[in-house]
């Protein structure tokens, strides 16, 4: 598959994902296998589709990276999300389904895990013309895939929890769609001061977590309620809301006090916030990725989860179009997570945007001096990032890191309690 431009696009060419109706979330305007016409990609232009992906026979490996049953349950997310913002529109008490929400994430989730090369973030999930409903499906998506990855870690972060309570995952999917629930009740005036203005100094913005927290409070259970109250707290503790001592002072909360729930949505909502631009338009993902793991922001989210969101969301995604430092243009067939800045491409004539040439792929891992330059328009070269040691995004080598010190604390331990004993003795 390709992902190209719908300007760039030509009759004939099959889609390999479903088109998304733009202002219909869930709604599936045409399907895989569809073979395209000059008056259906008449219609996708007129009504402001951006980007298509198309089936490449040379390309058919990256088939691998799709599959039809997470993108049907991607659908009934977002469907949920829309039926959802439309009733706490209309009234405060409106029913919250959580059981039904519960039943669709969990869906999603036996699909990503039965198909897990296609458990990847290659695009946003709805292109929906209301900017909350399509951040609020997004963020769903995102938390549940980090989750996933991250089952190890959501049982070490809650160890007063049973462990098939602390890995469960749709607790957390479910607060990636109401993370933002606040924001309905808000009047129109207030709701684009948060839309223009999406700062903790501005307090319509800050008002939206506590809002959100009062209205599902009490109908979900208290894991999701306070990933939603807490979604806005930084790791390094100067997020929102504070706490109130009993003694009137304000006690700042950061890294491991903010419940793993609230620190995984954070990284999904803020990647998915910087992901658009202030005219609408895309900003590539892997200038996103940069300044959350090496700008100023790096300090507000838990490493270890940023360092998931690699793991599912690759700078690069399989199929898209890129241009190298060497002027060659190349479709993204592999990444390495170690090293995600440096995928495996394959040349595309020069001539034909969905033409590959044979025999090209390209490993920028072991091909010094060359790396991708341009994607979607954007010179990109300064926005790549490589790993500061071998293991630094290696999820595995953080997961045995932690293994090895929970062995040697409980170890110490044991030490320490038989010395005891012998000293009681």
């Amino acid at each position: 598959m390709l992902r190209i431009s719908t300007s760039e696009a030509e009759t004939g060419m099959r889609l390999a994902i479903p088109v998304f109706h733009p202002t219909v979330p869930g709604q599936v305007l045409l399907r895989a296998g569809y073979e395209l016409e000059a008056r259906s990609l008449k219609r996708l232009r007129d009504m402001g589709v951006r980007t298509l992906w198309v089936a490449i026979p040379e390309l058919a490996e990256l088939m691998s990276r799709t599959s039809p049953e997470i993108i049907r349950h991607q659908a009934a997310v977002a469907g949920h999300v829309a039926r959802l913002f439309d009733t706490m529109r209309e009234s405060v008490d409106g029913e919250l389904e959580y059981n039904a929400y519960a039943s669709t994430v969990t869906d999603l989730i036996d699909a990503l895990v039965a198909d897990p090369d296609a458990a990847l973030m290659v695009d946003r999930i709805a292109r929906a013309s209301d900017e909350e409903l399509e951040h609020a499906s997004t963020v769903c998506y995102l938390s549940t895939l980090i989750g996933l990855k991250l089952i190890w870690y959501l049982e070490h972060q809650r160890p007063r929890v049973p462990a098939h309570r602390a890995r469960a995952v749709t607790p957390l999917g479910i607060a990636g769609m109401l993370h933002d629930i606040g924001v309905v009740r808000m009047s129109e005036e207030q709701r684009e001061s948060v839309r223009r203005n999406p700062d903790p100094a501005n307090p319509d913005f800050r008002a939206h977590v506590e809002i959100g927290y009062r209205m599902i409070s009490g109908r979900v259970p208290p894991t999701v309620a306070a990933a939603v109250l807490h979604h806005h707290q930084r790791f390094d503790g100067m997020g929102f809301p504070e706490r109130l001592k009993a003694d009137g002072r304000i006690e700042r909360v950061g890294g491991e006090q903010i419940h793993i729930h609230a620190r995984v949505i954070a990284v999904a909502d803020a990647f998915d916030r910087l992901s658009v631009g202030a005219g609408g338009e895309d900003v590539p993902r892997v200038r996103v990725l940069h300044r959350m793991l090496r700008g100023e922001r790096s300090a507000w989210f838990d490493p270890t989860v940023l360092h998931a969101l690699l793991a599912v969301c690759p700078p690069y995604a399989p199929g898209s179009q890129v241009v190298l430092s060497t002027g060659d243009r190349a479709v993204v067939v592999g990444w390495d997570t170690r090293n995600p800045c440096m995928p495996r491409v394959r040349r595309l004539d020069r001539d034909n945007p969905a033409a590959v040439v044979s025999g090209s792929t390209i490993d920028l891992r072991s091909t010094s001096g060359v790396c991708v330059a341009e994607v979607d328009g954007h010179e990109v070269g300064r926005d790549n990032f490589y790993p500061e040691h071998a293991a630094e995004f290696c999820l595995d080598s953080q997961s045995r890191r932690l293994h090895n010190a929970a062995e040697s604390d409980r170890a110490r331990a044991a030490d320490d309690l038989l010395s005891d004993r012998r000293a009681s003795a």
